[in-house]
């Protein structure tokens, strides 16, 4: 084995392990990952920090500070009561609450949707002893995952797929082109939620013997910054879904809103840079690094082929794919879902130029099982957190996860190949 390959796979492999355990921080593992590749030799100095200005990590930054002032104007509470207004029952509640974190988290993280919505539910809980929190977060965490599905900005998984595809030259995906395959599974999810995972959550009540630790907004908010920031909000939306009519790349649109909101002072300088998830950010920089070192050293190409030798010849080339699905599946639920995406993406475009496959339907299997992360509390930071404000147990996550995964796999493997034409 080239000595390169050898070193990439064991940084990969270090990568894996620290991020998926706390051993190490997330920005000393992201930043031992770029010294790492540096001081190996495998990447220069200019590839080494490239990814920390380019336009996807750029999109991330001033979405978060978008996202921020919808949080502090009292926007995205005022969003929130108008889902959940006149809910008579349990079930409406939780349902409701399932539309609402879809809906916010194909525009903004998804861990930020959860803090939000998880902060109604608790009020919720609190006011009606007779509904039960465990049932609502679980809620929250499917809508947040499936609806990070919608849109490119949804999660930063996304935004991987239009850099990986773009640097190798294999195509490009739009703002909406996750849609086409995030809706159904969104609806998927609503019919699943509805007629068996509101019955598979957990029923004990959060006030029997536990605290909501979770802040709640206020109810108050000034019409003005609010309604503005509902105003910008919408109109970047406008333009990322127009990227290809104004000729204005989405993350110029984002950095514009951001700006307007800085400077019309909506959110203060200390406020936008508070937002800005730092240790996220240096993540999925570090990641992309990390991705593009693996194909540049050959190991993505050596990780397919040896994929594909365990397939004899004239293996039907969807089943081939299935399977990569289910193993990248499985694998997201124990390690954080951007960085499963970020170590498959490269493995993925080799295993489709291999099998002579499109390559953007590929990555978009690899992303949707990249972001299928609900059967454990440990496959994305917001299930974690939603398990420490409602008590919610590893086995809640798993009897409500696994169903899910089941009816996820089967309608991205049977979509993705007919929306993408994937031979």
């Amino acid at each position: 084995m080239d000595t390169e390959i050898l070193i990439t796979l064991i940084i990969l492999l270090c990568a894996v392990l620290f991020y998926s355990t706390s051993w190490m921080n997330v920005t000393a593992t992201s930043l031992l990952i770029l010294a790492a590749l540096y001081l190996s030799g495998i990447v220069t100095v200019s590839e080494l920090f490239i990814n920390l200005v380019n336009g996807s990590t750029l999109l991330v930054i001033f979405m978060f500070v978008i996202s921020g002032s919808l949080l502090k104007s009292g926007a995205s509470a005022l969003i929130g009561k108008w889902l959940v207004w006149k809910a008579k029952t349990e079930k409406q509640i939780v349902m409701r609450l399932l539309l609402l974190s879809m809906l916010l988290s194909a525009f903004f993280s998804n861990m930020a949707t959860a803090v939000v919505v998880a902060a109604f539910a608790a009020g919720i809980a609190e006011s009606h002893k007779d509904y039960h929190l465990p049932k609502m977060t679980m809620s929250i965490a499917v809508g947040s995952i499936l609806g990070g599905m919608l849109t490119m900005i949804g999660v930063s998984g996304n935004v991987m797929v239009k850099t990986f595809l773009e640097e190798s030259g294999a195509g490009s995906v739009g703002f909406w082109d996750f849609g086409k395959i995030g809706l159904p599974l969104c609806i998927a999810g609503y019919l699943y939620m509805y007629f068996a995972g509101y019955r598979l959550s957990p029923a004990k009540s959060a006030n029997d013997t536990y605290i909501v630790h979770t802040e709640h907004q206020e109810d108050t908010y000034s019409k003005g910054p609010c309604f503005f920031t509902l105003f910008v909000f919408g109109m970047v939306i406008i333009c990322m879904m127009l990227e290809n009519v104004i000729h204005l790349p989405i993350h110029m649109t984002a950095f514009f809103g951001s700006l307007i909101l800085i400077v019309s002072r909506t959110i203060t300088e200390k406020e936008a840079f508070s937002y800005v998830n730092w240790p996220t950010t240096l993540m999925f920089a570090s990641l992309l690094t990390l991705g593009s070192a693996i194909s540049k050293s050959g190991a993505a190409s050596l990780i397919s082929k040896n994929f594909l030798g365990l397939f004899g010849e004239g293996t039907n080339k969807m089943f081939i794919l299935s399977i990569f699905f289910v193993m990248i599946v499985i694998i997201t639920q124990f390690m954080s879902n951007g960085a499963t995406a970020a170590v498959f993406y490269p493995i993925g475009l080799s295993v489709a130029q291999q099998l002579h496959v499109s390559p953007v339907a590929t990555l978009m299997m690899v992303c949707v099982a990249a972001g299928s992360s609900f059967a454990t509390p440990m496959a994305t930071p917001l299930n974690a957190y939603l398990m420490s404000v409602s008590g919610c147990g590893f086995l809640d996550y798993l009897k409500v996860g696994i169903p899910l995964l089941v009816l996820t796999t089967t309608i991205c493997v049977v979509l993705c190949p007919v929306i993408w034409r994937i031979v």
